[in-house]
């Protein structure tokens, strides 16, 4: 029996997009403009730090991600902005061990809807109104809800 072009198709994009054939770099670098929000009570909490490693290609990066409650502190059309109680670690690595890190004031971003390709990630806070995507987050990062961390919104 011949499957059709249009169905094998098809069961390659979602192959592709659920990430199962090519492995995705974490790392980017989009920069956004974004809503600055006072006075907010939505939240994250991470139970502990949390370190995330670009596992998929050489293992050059890493971040780092202090425990604590991150504070709502921004907002656009796709993203919720919480800024972490202290600065994020980017690492650098050679043979795996690291090499360089440093350190940056930003936080984590979730999606603000049901559906969106990069569910979450880090950002760089640039100035209140410009956050810049650094790092991607994915369905691993969202399992640990509830054992890792915690959200109030």
């Amino acid at each position: 029996m011949k499957i059709p072009s249009i169905y094998f198709l098809l069961i390659l994009i979602v192959v592709l997009i659920n990430g199962c054939v090519i492995p995705m770099s974490p790392v980017t670098s989009e920069t956004r403009t974004v809503s600055p929000l006072s006075y907010q009570t939505k939240s994250v909490t991470l139970k502990e730090p949390m370190v995330w490693y670009d596992t998929a290609f050489a293992l050059t990066k890493g971040i780092r991600f202090p425990d604590g409650t991150y504070l709502l502190e921004a907002e656009d059309n796709e993203y919720f902005y919480f800024q972490a109680p202290r600065q994020i670690e980017y690492r650098t690595l050679q043979n795996g061990s690291i090499t360089g890190d440093r350190l940056a004031p930003g936080g984590i971003f979730f999606k603000r809807g049901a559906y969106n390709i990069v569910p979450a990630g880090a950002y760089i806070s640039v100035d209140e109104r410009t956050k810049t995507l650094t790092w991607k987050l994915g369905a691993d990062f969202l399992d640990m809800e509830g054992s890792g961390w915690t959200k109030n919104f």
